[in-house]
C-alpha cells in the first residue's frame, strides 16, 4: 500500500464477537464482501485477540456470555482505532444508544435489517478511515514539534558555546543540513551530542 493510503476495513481483519447468530452475521457480512477474520463468543476472548492487533473492525452482537457488550465497545473506541459496531435488541436501544454513541460506537437494532446493517458497517468503515487520517496527521505534527524542539535546543547550545546570534545559529543548522543532505533534526542531535554531557 502506498504511503498516505488508508487501509480499508475490507483489507483488514474483522473481529466478530458473538455468542449467538453467528451464521446470520456471517451471511450478512459475506453479502457485503466482508468476512470475519476471527469469531469469538466472549468479551474476554475478544480482548485477548485485540491485544495481538490487526483488526480494523469489531462487530459485537450483544449480549455476550461474560458481559453486556457495551463495556467492550466503549473500551475499544477509547483505546484503539478500530471501527466498532454494537448490535443490541431494539427494546434496549433507548438505554444504550446515548452512552454508546457518545463514546463513538455505532449501534444497530436487532432484529437486523440487512440494508441498515450494511449502512452501519459502511459508516463505521468511513469513520475508521477518517480516524486513521487524523492519527497520521497528528503523528506528523508531533514529529514536526519534536524537530522544532531539537533545533531550538541546538540553537541555544550554539549561542552559548559558539557565541553567535540566534539568526546565525539558525543559518548554521540550515546550512549543515543542506550540505550534509540530512534533516535539521539529525544535525541538531549531532550538535546536542557535541555540547551536552
Amino acid at each position: 500500500m502506498e504511503e498516505g493510503a488508508v487501509a480499508r476495513v475490507t483489507e483488514s481483519k474483522v473481529l466478530l464477537v458473538c455468542g449467538r447468530g453467528v451464521e446470520k452475521l456471517r451471511q450478512l457480512l459475506g453479502g457485503m464482501g466482508l468476512s470475519p477474520g476471527t469469531i469469538v463468543p466472549s468479551a474476554g476472548e475478544a480482548r485477548r485477540m485485540l491485544a495481538r492487533g490487526g483488526y480494523g473492525m469489531v462487530i459485537i452482537n450483544a449480549p455476550l456470555v461474560d458481559e453486556s457488550g457495551l463495556e467492550l465497545a466503549m473500551e475499544l473506541t477509547g483505546g484503539s482505532l478500530c471501527a466498532v459496531v454494537l448490535l443490541v435488541k431494539a427494546e434496549l436501544m433507548g438505554m444504550i444508544y446515548d452512552p454508546a454513541t457518545e463514546a463513538g460506537v455505532l449501534v444497530a437494532a436487532k432484529p437486523l435489517n440487512p440494508q441498515i446493517f450494511q449502512q452501519t458497517v459502511q459508516l463505521a468503515e468511513a469513520t475508521r478511515n477518517r480516524l486513521l487520517l487524523i492519527s497520521r496527521e497528528n503523528e506528523k505534527l508531533h514529529q514536526k514539534l519534536e524537530e522544532m524542539r531539537l533545533v531550538d535546543r541546538a540553537k541555544c547550545l550554539l549561542i552559548e558555546h559558539e557565541h553567535v546570534t540566534e539568526g546565525e545559529a539558525h543559518r548554521a543548522i540550515e546550512k549543515q543540513a543542506m550540505d550534509a543532505r540530512l534533516s535539521r533534526a539529525k544535525i541538531s542531535k549531532a550538535i546536542l551530542e557535541r555540547y551536552e554531557l
